[in-house]
């Protein structure tokens, strides 16, 4: 996909250009994927917010690393991600974790380019319904999302929290993941409940 497209192309992700993105990803996959998984190690055992203070603390220090990773050249960050993840993305929740947010991604470029969704695969929504549920369960991705039913049309359905169900979000689990994500104007989702609690809902479909 990013070979079909300009480092410069729009995506969903706002603010980032094709080229940051391939670039964010090919810095979480730096020293054979180790900084990450132990990162993923370690906020399964922290408090939720604290979890949620450090990753967006984080961000800057991820700009720069995506800078330096960016003046290596498109072709170079290309190669890399061509040689494919490290092995330890292949392991626990971080696996989960890669799959919802490859899938992410890849719908950044995609759509930002203004191509349709992917036709419908049966073997693969699964795989994500799977990978999505276990992110829902991260405690730092419950917070403010708490009470919001996922519901992928086909009687699979899941509850984020042990709140009652405020908001229900009805749609692919592909589409979910990207209303999740913030990525709300593209994803082809239909959304009910009282009208505050989806406006308080709204600042927490983030990543």
């Amino acid at each position: 996909m990013l070979r079909a497209v300009d480092p410069a192309a729009p995506t969903l992700c706002a603010g980032w250009s094709a080229g940051d993105i391939a670039a964010h990803v090919a810095v979480s996959e730096q020293a054979f994927g180790v900084p990450l998984f132990v990162f993923n190690g370690i906020r399964r055992v922290l408090p939720a917010r604290l979890t949620r203070r450090l990753i967006d603390g984080s961000r800057s220090t991820g700009e720069r690393l995506n800078a330096r990773m960016t003046a290596r050249g498109w072709s170079e960050v290309l190669r890399r991600l061509e040689d494919g993840p490290p092995r330890l993305f292949g392991f626990g929740t971080l696996a989960q974790l890669r799959v919802v947010e490859e899938w992410i991604h890849h719908e950044d470029v995609r759509r930002g380019a203004g191509l349709p969704a992917r036709a419908a695969d049966q073997a693969y929504e699964e795989v994500l319904w799977q990978a999505g549920i276990c992110v829902a369960r991260f405690p730092e991705f419950e917070l403010g999302r708490e009470g919001l039913e996922l519901d992928a049309g086909d009687g699979r359905r899941f509850v984020v929290g042990e709140a009652p169900v405020r908001v229900r979000a009805s749609g692919a689990i592909g589409e979910l993941l990207l209303y999740l994500a913030g990525r709300s104007d593209a994803a082809d989702v239909s959304v009910v409940g009282d009208e505050a609690a989806i406006r308080s809902l709204q600042p927490n479909l983030r990543v």
